[in-house]
């Protein structure tokens, strides 16, 4: 009802999910693109790693304050007001060289990003499920929310191969502007979702602890191998202030009335068990966002395009795996933990299939199945963990706890987990360096030219690193399924599960909460 008289039946639903694609190409920074930007601002990869995580705290941080922006503004508001916020977030990035406001771009444009596409999927939620069944919904969003990102890193890294990093940017503010008068002229400037209610009762100090905290942790995984861990200052700095951050974010959230996170979320049911599945799953990710691309980079020689097409592949598992779900959920009857087992079985098959491939006579084509397996594997597993948790927690805490399992979903999980890839195949190297330099000697009366050799003893040396890290990353994949078998969890779903809330009775609730 959002749209103007003018604008056909037909066309409505398709230009809300039209539009939410756009927003999901909102980012400030673009992560795939950290090579050329290092090197047009004379920045480590680090500081570029540190703004794209900016982007994602933001995205997690909004969740409690997503129905108070709901009831607050009209959907053309927030739209418009987001629209113009990813317009100057993208354009500033694109130009600026300044590392600190570049962060807080992100950071900004990252929380837009989840309150517009947040107020888009709420105006077509009934489209997608008249019985407001969350078996449906959700297989139906994570399919276009994980299937963005994925085009996101394909739209930049064609981009980049056909003119340079800033072409994605540019190519999004033109986006933004196209929708921006879209939603100028074609929607109803007083349409609101619900009654208004005004903000009162938000802890804006408690939500900037949180996010300060989450900085801090971030910056420690980003960071730490630069500055060697605790032999650098920075990072003994960063965890004083962590440490001291989140002792007085847990202490304000136990004694204030409204706090930004309720105490009594880090206690409901299961969310002990999903905050670990979730942080499983990142780390059996980090080796496709981190081991992975040492391999198709420095062994097969792949470029930015090349590198990009590998994305099609998680970009159809991701479909496949979200099908999947919704089949052994609703027609086939699974258990939650059988569909949760289901996705790290995927994982496991392309650490599996990694771990034989690599070789550098490896082809292109023969990497496309092994993607199509870890993208199924990310989506049965977010998905599922996802609904496990709307019928584990009530309302009252649902997108507070969804902000909590966000610190390890969307946070902090990525850096953390690729930080410790990283510290393993880094100590890996330098064991298989010490071991086979040893034959360098007697192999060099055999070969033209010592910086021939040497080319090839690195070549070796990495792909013997990079085997020896799948063969481990096969072994904790192998103990996570152990664990998850011989474990105990169970989700009890009821009725809450099964079906959303209606918007009449969300509304009550969030007045209730804002008294």
């Amino acid at each position: 009802m959002v749209w103007k008289d003018f604008v056909p039946q037909f066309l409505r639903f398709p230009l809300i999910i039209f539009i939410i694609v756009v927003y999901m190409f909102s980012g400030g920074i673009y992560m795939s693109a950290v090579a050329e930007m290092t090197g047009t601002w004379g920045w480590i990869n680090e500081d570029v790693m540190m703004a794209g995580y900016a982007s994602m705290t933001g995205l997690t941080m909004a969740f409690p304050l997503l129905f108070r922006i709901l009831f607050r503004f009209t959907t053309r508001d927030v739209l418009l007001f987001s629209g113009a916020v990813f317009i100057i977030c993208d354009y500033i990035c694109m130009i600026c060289d300044f590392l600190p406001l570049v962060v807080a771009l992100s950071f900004i444009s990252g929380f837009f990003r989840i309150v517009s596409t947040f107020v888009c999927w709420s105006s077509i939620q009934l489209k997608i499920t008249p019985k407001r069944d969350f078996a449906v919904f959700f297989p139906f969003l994570f399919t276009f929310v994980l299937g963005s990102v994925q085009l996101v890193n394909v739209a930049t890294g064609y981009s980049i191969y056909a003119f340079d990093w800033q072409a994605m940017h540019r190519i999004t503010i033109g986006a933004f502007i196209l929708v921006f008068a879209l939603v100028y002229f074609c929607m109803r400037s007083k349409f609101r979702q619900g009654p208004y209610i005004p903000f009162k009762g938000i802890d804006y100090l408690g939500g900037i602890m949180w996010t300060l905290w989450l900085f801090c942790i971030i910056f420690i995984c980003v960071y730490g191998e630069h500055y060697d861990w605790l032999d650098g200052e920075p990072i003994r700095i960063a965890i004083a202030f962590a440490v001291i951050l989140l002792l007085m974010c847990l202490q304000r959230a136990a004694t204030i009335r409204h706090p930004y996170i309720n105490i009594r979320t880090f206690s409901q049911h299961n969310m002990l068990y999903i905050f670990i599945l979730f942080g499983c799953m990142t780390l059996m990710s980090a080796t496709a966002t981190s081991t992975q691309n040492i391999f198709t980079s420095s062994i097969l020689g792949y470029d930015a395009r090349h590198n990009a097409d590998l994305n099609w592949g998680i970009t159809a598992g991701i479909a496949v795996g979200t099908g999947f779900f919704f089949m052994a959920l609703t027609k086939w009857k699974w258990r939650i933990k059988d569909i949760v087992l289901t996705g790290f079985v995927s994982f496991l098959l392309y650490q599996t299939m990694l771990y034989f491939l690599i070789d550098p006579s490896t082809e292109k084509y023969m990497l496309y199945l092994p993607m199509l397996l870890k993208g199924a594997g990310v989506s049965i597993v977010y998905t599922s963990l996802t609904y496990a948790l709307a019928g584990c927690v009530t309302f009252e805490y649902y997108f507070e706890a969804m902000c909590v399992i966000g610190f390890i979903r969307t946070s902090f999980g990525g850096p953390l987990s690729s930080a410790i890839m990283t510290r393993i195949f880094n100590n890996v190297k330098q064991a298989n360096t010490a071991n086979l330099g040893s034959y360098i000697d007697p192999m060099y009366y055999n070969c033209e030219s010592f910086q021939t050799l040497y080319s090839e003893f690195q070549r070796q040396m990495l792909m013997v690193s990079l085997k020896e890290v799948y063969g481990w990353a096969v072994i904790m994949a192998v103990i996570i399924l152990l664990a998850i078998l011989l474990s105990d969890y169970r989700v009890h779903l009821g009725a809450r599960a099964s079906q959303m809330l209606r918007l009449s009775q969300i509304w009550r609730q969030v007045r209730h909460k804002s008294d």
